[in-house]
């Protein structure tokens, strides 16, 4: 695979990914990184449903993502890997998956989640997991559409920009 974006979506897919970011990145795989969906044959179908025709989706749990994308690397086959959760893509780095940023597109409000900005919602447990990446060298970056201009995480949280 060769991983054009790497994105944080609690929504995983849906209109903004499949009909913004797979154009204008050519995407020819979504790859959904999460264990429950991974392990459930009806959200996966469910996710199926919305994948247009000619464009691949697997799903994975955090670490076969992060065993197929090391093996599969620089394949050519152009690909998204949509995660729900900062923790998820914690565990897909440590456990080998490439990785050069992170753009994170969509972390709605519910309860135990502070807004930081528009699009992003944060509890303790993400902020730690985005403190790691950022650890790691992993630019962060808030965008939802390719159109937005992107914005750097740290201006929003910025106890992670310093590490």
């Amino acid at each position: 695979m060769d991983i054009q974006l790497l994105r944080i979506d609690d929504r995983l897919i849906h209109g903004q990914v499949v009909v913004g970011w797979v154009k204008v990145l050519e995407i020819k795989r979504l790859v959904v990184v999460n264990d429950a969906v991974a392990k459930n044959p009806m959200q996966r179908t469910l996710m199926e449903i919305a994948v247009p025709s000619g464009l691949g989706v697997s799903f994975y749990t955090v670490e076969e993502a992060a065993k197929a994308c090391a093996l599969n690397a620089g394949s050519g086959e152009r690909a998204l890997l949509l995660f729900s959760n900062p923790s998820d893509v914690k565990g897909y780095v440590e456990k080998g998956g490439p990785a050069t940023s992170v753009n994170v597109g969509g972390m709605h409000f519910s309860e135990g989640r502070n807004q930081v900005c528009r699009i992003v919602c944060v509890t303790p447990e993400d902020v730690v997991a985005f403190k790691d990446l950022r650890r790691r060298g992993l630019p962060l970056e808030v965008r939802a559409v390719p159109g937005d201009a992107p914005q750097k995480l740290e201006q929003f949280i910025p106890e992670i920009e310093h590490l």
